[in-house]
This record gives C-alpha cells, structure tokens and sequence, in this order.
C-alpha cells in the first residue's frame, strides 16, 4: 500500500507540474520499413535491406511496453530463449540464453563486445541491464555473424545501442515505477548536447521482494539495484567524434537456494554484484569515401553469491580489456570493411562450492583481422566475401570464410549466406573443478537462406531457414562430471514472420520459429535435451487513439517437454501453452506520461527452467516464473 500510495503522490504531483514548458521535447520516432541499423554490416542501413534475419527493439517498442531490463526484452524476440532461475536472473547460472538454439552468440554495447567469460552458463546476465531509458534500440542478429563480431557468433548478435542526442537542447526526464511484489524503480535521466558537446547522465534503484506463483504459492525473490550510467562526447564539424562512456550496476539480492515451493522460503541464498564498464571510441571521416571506428574499452565483474552459506559461496572476479579498429571505404556499388580485434580475458579470481572449485590467474586472448567486401552488381545483385583470422593464445589460429550472395529491388529481398566459425572454450571449461584443460575448440558452419516481401506499403512478409553443422562442440558430461567435446552437432530451422499497419492508429505482427537440435546422446531429448521449444509462435497488436495506447503481446511455447528422464511425469499443460501481457499507455501532456502494465495476464503457471518441470514435487529444482502480476508507472520531462 505505501507504495501504491507513494505512485498516487507522484501522478497526482506531476499532473500539477504538467502546464511547465519543455526546454526540449522529445518525440517518440516513427519506425517502419526503413528502421536503421548497423549489426548485419557494421555499416549502417534500412533494415529491410539488411541480408540476415534482423530483429529491431525500438525505441518506440521500448516506450510502449516498459521492459524490466534486457532479458524482459529479449523475450519477446523470435529465435531467442531466455531461462531464469526465477526472476531476479543476478546469478551467472541462472541466465542460459540461446539464439537459433546456440549459447553461443556475441553480445555488444554500441558495437564493442560485452561477454562475459568467467561462466559456463551464459554470455551475460541482462538482469545487468536494467535501466532501458538509456538504450535507443536493440539489434538481434540471428545466425553466424563470424567475420565481423567473432568467429564464436554461431548462434548470432544482440547489439545495445545507447542514446545520443544529436540536436542542440537539453531534456531532463524523472519517472516512478511501483507494482506487485512491493516493486519500486525509480529512474532520472538528463541528457543533451551544445554546440557539439553531448553528454547523458542517467541513475536507476530498483526494489523487489517475494513474488507469488499462478497458484498462489510465494517464492524467494529480493532485489535491490543501482544502476548509473554517463557518456559525454564532442562533435568536431561532420568529420570527427569523440564519446566517453562509463557504467556501474550493484546489486544486493536473494534467490532461492534449491528450488521447490516450501523450502525455499527458508533456504535462502544471499549475493551481491558490482559491475562497471568503461570505453573510449572515436569515429573520424578521413575522406568523402574512407572512414575509420575505434574502441578501447575495460569491463569488470564481481560476484560474491550464497556469500550466507559458507559451504556454498560462488565468487568470481573478471576482468575484459578490448580494442577494436575498423576502416570502412564506400563507394556507390562497392563497400569495404577491414579492422582488427584484440580481447583478453582475466579470471582474478574464480571458487565455488566453498572453495573446492577454485582457480585464479587464468587468461585467455584473442586477436583477429577481418575483411568484408559488399559488391553491388547487374543492377539488383550483390555479393558479400568475408574473412576472419583469428589467433588465440591456447588455440591456436584458424580463418573463417562467409559469403552472402543477394537479390535486392526494393520490394524484395532475397539472399543465401554461408559462414564458418570457431569457438575456443571458456576460461571455467578448462580450469574449473569439473573443467578439462585438454579441451579443443568446436568449429563448424551455418548455411541460411532468406527472403523479405513487400506485400504493399505497409505490409511485409519474411522467411528464413538455417541449418549449422557444429563438430567439437562442447557439453557437460554427466557421466565423467567434466565439460567434453561432443562428435558433432547438427541443428537447423525456420522463421516466419508478417508484419502489417493497417492504419496511422492500428498495426499488428506475427511470427513463428521452429528449431530441430539433434539429441547428444540416446538418453537425452532433442533441442538441449528439451530445454529449447521446438515451436514459438509471438504475436503482437497495437493500437493508438489521440493520447491513449494499447499494446498486448502474446507467446506460445509448442513441444518443450524438458528432460527425457523426467518428461513423462510433465503436465502437458507445461510443455506447450501461451502467455499474455498488456500495456496500457497514456500521454496526459507533452511533458507528462503514464502506464499500466499487466503481465502474465490469464495467471498461467509455468516455469522458464526446465530441469524440473513438475510442481507436485516440493523437495527441489522446481523455479516457476511470476503469476499474473501488475505494474503502473509515471514520467515527467522538462
């Protein structure tokens, strides 16, 4: 109730404030066919024209549906999977996210890499990425990107690109978020730019506590969070630019220890977070044709999980310096893009179980070059070649090779690619306890085709199909207890997607993804043994009349059994099922925004971690996501 009470003090106290006039008002941007992104070439282009299978969150989407952070984000994205131990996803194991089926994807913040090396589980946590007011949109690139991000990029891209204000002005936005579980975020954010100087100063706390299941059954959950964030950067004239960027997020949280709906409540488990990133870029037109990006950047991570259960602490302590470098010389039919990479990631500290699994002192680098080159031709044509030499320091070096060859008129965009890639292991898969130093890297291709339709103005069709042939692939044995390569891997699939505005005030989309892993061993099922949906169907509707909107999402899961050791104990009802949310938007003045959001709308029960998919058994592994739960929430600008 305070809290619902303390939301009350602020709308009504906003809508007071609400005949203030703006220094600067920042108005949503339109987004169609011609989204503009930068992940598919590093140069950037409509997204329409981008030979890949591209998903854009936009800006607009941002606004419109109010994620939690990242991984709230990622969900809604055809092709990507997201599994949480519950809800706060702060620890490192609880973050298992796939693209096309693969854990091994690449994740970057305005094009500079963002992995985090020290987990076998995961890329990254997205529960570090909380405060999406910073972000002007996101880019998933879904299938290998090799050449230009990394020969480990099988299963795609996901690219966060910050805001930056371009014009001359200065908008300053406070905004309060309270809802179930006794959340409550609270966000200010300044940001502007004079006569070529810009800067964005933003800071987030966010609280939450113990959630309720669909069935009514309460579940461990603590949060406590600050995110703060700051760029500041100079234009000089059109050829030059410089950016500065700093980032911190601290977390305080709990999570339950072993699952289960009765014991958990007690058995807690208590961990803290400290993370910071830092980067310097400097972009500079050398002439009308040539050009050149440059990057440096350090990122640290500090985990200190279970730290209340001295036989269970989990503590790691990471460290990723990173230079990137990249020319790009443009002509009409012609594009060229070269540049060199160099990564090095340091385990300071890394123990778990109490100390049993410990190791420290481990690094492992990584320097590539690579070379792209897009040649238009006959009109409607183009092909892309690309090479990739990458050298590590345990793995030796390898070249990858990738061509795109693609028809383009404007109407439609057709292509077929093949790429290859190289995937050393992960410092935690050599040197941890269950860890093999004598591990080789996996390397292996994926071949795609694709096509994208305009149907008419506003209306457009598109479809994908995949297929990776993986050797050396690396997977826990449970047999030996130690991380193994696997003989091979053969994954393949398809997506399906319409996209139509039927009116300034109505659109709507749908798209289905359908993924084929075949099974490790005959004792485990297919796709990750169960863990990775055959069939995903995500549909969405907006609708928007003078200054209130309406936007509900919908998912469906089809055929995610879970284990095959325990699939014939999974309620049907949890293998395949839909889920819903709502956002209802209202923009009461220029200056002054409001929101309810419900999500999980028809209170199904359901569980994003597959280990244990039976609630009948309370004993352990059993983390079911949030029932149907609320959030209502309120922005001023000036």
């Amino acid at each position: 109730m305070k809290v619902v009470k303390g939301l009350s003090s602020a709308v009504l106290l906003t809508l007071l404030l609400g005949s203030a006039s703006a220094v600067y008002a920042d108005e949503v941007q339109e987004y169609a066919l011609d989204t503009m992104v930068v992940t598919a070439t590093r140069v950037e282009e409509k997204a329409f024209d981008t030979q890949a299978d591209i998903t854009v969150i936009t800006r607009e989407d941002l606004e419109k549906k109010h994620y939690t952070d990242l991984g709230d984000a990622l969900k809604d994205v055809p092709g990507v999977t997201l599994q949480n131990y519950g809800v706060t996803g702060e620890n490192y194991s609880s973050n298992r996210l796939y693209i096309n089926g693969s854990s091994n994807l690449v994740v970057l913040v305005d094009g500079m890499r963002a992995n985090v090396n020290g987990s076998t589980s995961g890329a990254l946590s997205p529960s570090e990425y909380a405060n999406l007011d910073t972000v002007e949109r996101i880019e998933i690139l879904k299938g290998s990107a090799s050449t230009l991000y990394g020969a480990d990029a099988v299963g795609g891209v996901i690219n966060i690109i910050t805001r930056k204000q371009n014009e001359n002005g200065v908008r300053t936005s406070i905004s309060a978020i309270g809802g179930s579980y006794n959340r409550q975020t609270y966000r200010f954010m300044n940001q502007g730019n004079v006569d070529g100087t810009y800067w964005m100063v933003a800071a987030q706390k966010n609280l939450a506590k113990d959630f309720k299941d669909a069935d009514g059954d309460k579940i461990s959950h603590k949060v406590d969070s600050k995110d703060y964030k700051l760029t500041l950067g100079h234009k000089f004239g059109d050829n030059a630019d410089v950016t500065l960027k700093y980032s911190k997020y601290k977390s305080d949280y709990e999570r339950p220890a072993n699952g289960g709906l009765l014991p958990q409540l007690a058995d807690r488990n208590k961990g803290k977070k400290d993370i910071d990133k830092l980067s310097l870029a400097w972009q500079q037109k050398l002439t009308d044709e040539l050009s050149n990006s440059m990057v440096i950047c350090r990122n640290t991570n500090n985990l200190n999980d279970s730290y209340n259960k001295p036989k269970s602490i989990w503590l790691m302590d990471l460290k990723t310096v990173g230079f990137t470098d990249q020319l790009t010389y443009k002509v009409d039919n012609n594009t060229l893009i070269a540049g060199y990479d160099y990564y090095k990631d340091t385990v300071n500290d890394y123990s778990a179980s109490g100390g049993s699994n410990k190791f420290s002192g481990k690094s492992i680098d990584n320097k590539a070059f690579f070379i792209q080159d897009e040649f238009k031709f006959a009109k409607f044509f183009n092909i892309t070649p690309g090479l990739r030499y990458t050298k590590t320091s345990q793995f030796g070096s390898n070249t990858s090779k990738s061509v795109t060859i693609g028809y383009d008129n404007d109407k439609t965009n057709v292509y077929a690619s093949y790429k290859e890639f190289f995937v050393a292991p992960k410092i935690a898969e050599l040197y941890s306890k269950y860890g093999d130093p004598s591990l080789k890297a996996a390397d292996g291709n994926t071949k795609e085709i694709g096509i994208k339709q305009q149907l008419g103005n506003d209306f457009t069709a598109t479809l994908s199909y995949f297929k990776t042939k993986a050797s050396n692939m690396i997977a826990y044995n449970g047999a030996t207890g130690h991380y193994a390569n696997i003989a091979s891997e053969n994954t393949y699939g398809w997506n399906f997607g319409l996209n139509k505005k039927f009116s300034d005030k109505f659109s709507s989309y749908v798209n289905y993804t359908h993924i084929d892993i075949a099974p490790e061993t005959a004792k485990k099922n297919s796709n990750r043994d169960g863990y990775i949906p055959r069939g995903e169907w995500k549909i969405g509707a907006d609708y928007t009349l003078d200054k209130l909107n309406v936007n509900m999402f919908a998912k469906a899961i089809v055929k995610r059994p879970g284990r095959m050791v325990t699939q014939s104990t999974v309620p049907d009802s949890f293998k395949s099922f839909w889920l819903c949310d709502l956002n209802v938007n209202y923009k009461a003045t220029d200056n002054i925004k409001a929101f309810f959001k419900v999500n999980n709308l028809f209170n199904k029960l359901y569980t994003d971690q597959c280990y244990n998919m039976t609630p009948l058994d309370s004993s352990s592994n059993w983390y079911p996501a949030p029932g149907r739960n609320f959030q209502v929430g309120v922005e001023y600008t000036f």
